[in-house]
């Protein structure tokens, strides 16, 4: 329904701003606004993730989150970039509504991967503790913008990538994965727990492990 309204509104906006400028600049903003909200409420198709219940480990979520993050900057992956932000439902970045604090770590070796996120999250669940990592991949508000026009269902994604960039990308997971994984296991010793019985293998179409 928004995207009929985003098309009505910008045909007739064009009409009226030619025979009657005042209410074809209305109806162009309108047209823009409804853009903006179906570009900023678009979800994220989630294309990886891996989780774990850890046991008794209420409260290790700041543990969880900086270990990782230590243990990736000391793997010294090219142009990686990491970032602690408030995230909604969407996993769009927000600071209204239900929100849960995430690490997000982005590739920039690669133009093409920017648009591939990891959103990396650790949070009570009782007295354990839930950690899980979800690979992402959300147009950018250009890429977005097209795939509004009508007949565009795609402009970019997983399948455009030729070999050395799904090479780069699946490095780039990997080393998060291996880095998150790392630090639950350091967690897990430290409370007598046994990491060896931790199931590694993702669940997505990398089929990292």
């Amino acid at each position: 329904m928004l995207r009929l309204g985003i098309y009505f509104h910008v045909f007739f906006g064009m009409i009226f701003l030619f025979l009657f400028p005042p209410i074809g600049v209305l109806f162009l903003g309108v047209g823009f606004l409804l853009i903006i909200i179906v570009i900023g409420t678009k979800k994220a198709d989630i294309l990886d993730n891996w989780s774990i219940l850890i046991q008794n480990a209420h409260g290790q979520r700041d543990t969880i989150i900086s270990t990782t993050k230590e243990l990736i900057a000391e793997s010294k992956a090219p142009s990686v970039m990491l970032s602690d932000e408030k995230v909604g439902p969407s996993l769009a970045l927000t600071s209204f509504g239900e929100t849960r604090d995430f690490l997000i770590v982005t590739n920039r070796v690669n133009p093409k991967l920017s648009n591939f996120k990891v959103f990396v999250n650790a949070n009570d669940y009782g007295e354990h503790l839930f950690v899980d990592w979800n690979l992402t991949y959300r147009p950018d508000f250009l890429h977005a913008l097209v795939m509004l026009l009508p007949g565009v269902k795609k402009i970019a994604c997983i399948e455009d990538l030729n070999l050395f960039d799904k090479q780069d990308l699946t490095a780039y997971v990997t080393d998060v994965h291996n880095r998150l994984n790392e630090a639950v296991g350091k967690l897990m010793l430290d409370m007598n727990q046994d990491p060896s019985k931790i199931d590694r293998k993702a669940r997505g179409f990398l089929g990292i492990s």
